[in-house]
Formats: C-alpha cells, structure tokens, sequence
C-alpha cells in the first residue's frame, strides 16, 4: 500500500436528531482535502450498541462492494488533536497494513494493554473508543460475520474479534463531550470522557518513556 495522495474514504455515523453533532463533526472536516467524506445516519434501536453495531455492518458491506482497501469509521463526536495531520496518518495507515493490521485507532478512551512497536504505533489489545478508527478490507468478513449481542459493545467485539489492533501516539483523535451519550452512559459524566481520554494517554507515554530508559529506538 503506497501513501502518495491516498484519499482516505472516511464514513461519518449520525444519529438524525443529534443536529448539535452534526454541525461539530462537519467542522473538524472542513478544508480536510484528504478525505472522501460520506456521511451515514445510525440506525436506531433502544439499544444504543446495538444500533452502533447495524450502522457499522451497513457501512463495511458498502466499502467491501466498493473494494476498498480500508475505510475509516467517524463517529460524531471525534475531535482532532492537534497532533493531527494528513501526512502522519497516511504514513500509519500504511505503516499499520504492512505489519498486518485490521484495525488502527486514531486515539482510545481506555485500553488494557499496550506495546510499543514503532515511533508512532504501540499494538493493543482491549480498547474503548471508536471516534476515529481506520479497519482494513482482510478484516470486512470477519465483522460481517459476527454474532452481536444486545449485551456487547462496539468496540469490544471489534477487540474480540482480531489480535491484529494498532494505536497511534501521540493521539490524534479524542471525543468532544457534549454532556450526554447514546451509547455509554457514564459518558453523560462532565469532564469525564476529557479525563479518560488524558489518562490513557499519560499511560502510553510512561510506556514510552520505558522504552526509552531501556534503550529502545525506533
């Protein structure tokens, strides 16, 4: 995979109502040339994961007829960081499927454990967090294929389902809080998604830091 003027299919969920969300994410992607920007309206269901999950089986089988080589999930409250730029995700979204990845994450919420395997990447194993989420077409059945509980989330499954997870650091995507959730209800908490969000990354910079102490170079 080659990242010269890679245009980045990026698929944005929405709930139809959430109008405030709405606006805010179509901000963070204005004058971002770099992708091709499709908008998608969640399906509803009074399970919330649930509804998250159908959204995204609909998008994979869109971008597994259109053979896309990756698409990048959006969920409407991710925010960039200001560690983002077009050319450092090209480079990790190929740098990640050349070591094999189904799925890379712009950014966690709270992860288990965590390695580091390059200069920007550390491998993942469990993880919350779906705003900004690169998943590789090799991984499109497995997703198709899987059976969704009303119990599960989104992101859990996704960990269940492969071991091959990558995470960029620094960060660069976090969630806005906007004082209530659809799918996560502590997330209605002010100040705690900024929080967790801050925690996990304090957590891979020690991890980093570690590496560093002990002479690791990348």
């Amino acid at each position: 995979m080659k990242n010269e003027n890679l245009l980045m299919p990026l698929y944005i969920i929405n709930l139809k109502e959430r109008k405030d969300r709405l606006e805010h994410i179509k901000g963070q992607m204005q004058d971002r040339n770099e992708f091709s920007v499709f908008i998608k309206e969640a399906i509803k269901h009074e399970t919330g994961a649930l509804g998250l999950w159908n959204t995204l089986v609909t998008i994979v089988k869109e971008a597994r007829s259109k053979e896309e080589k990756f698409i990048i999930i959006c969920e409407d409250d991710h925010l960039f960081t200001d560690c983002y730029n077009a050319t450092l995700l090209r480079k990790a979204i190929v740098e990640a499927g050349d070591k094999e990845a189904d799925l890379l994450s712009g950014g966690v919420s709270w992860f288990h454990t965590a390695l580091q395997i390059s200069s920007d990447l550390f491998w993942v194993d469990r993880f919350t967090g779906l705003q900004f989420t690169v998943i590789y077409s090799k991984f499109f059945n497995a997703i198709l294929d899987a059976t969704f509980e009303p119990t599960d989330a989104a992101d859990y499954k996704l960990s269940e389902l492969t071991g091959n997870k990558f995470l960029l650091y620094p960060f660069i995507s976090i969630q806005r809080e906007f004082g209530y959730s659809d799918v996560t209800e502590k997330n209605n908490l002010p100040g705690y998604v900024t929080q967790v969000f801050a925690d996990s990354l304090e957590k891979l910079g020690q991890l980093k830091d570690v590496g560093v102490f002990y002479g690791l170079e990348f």
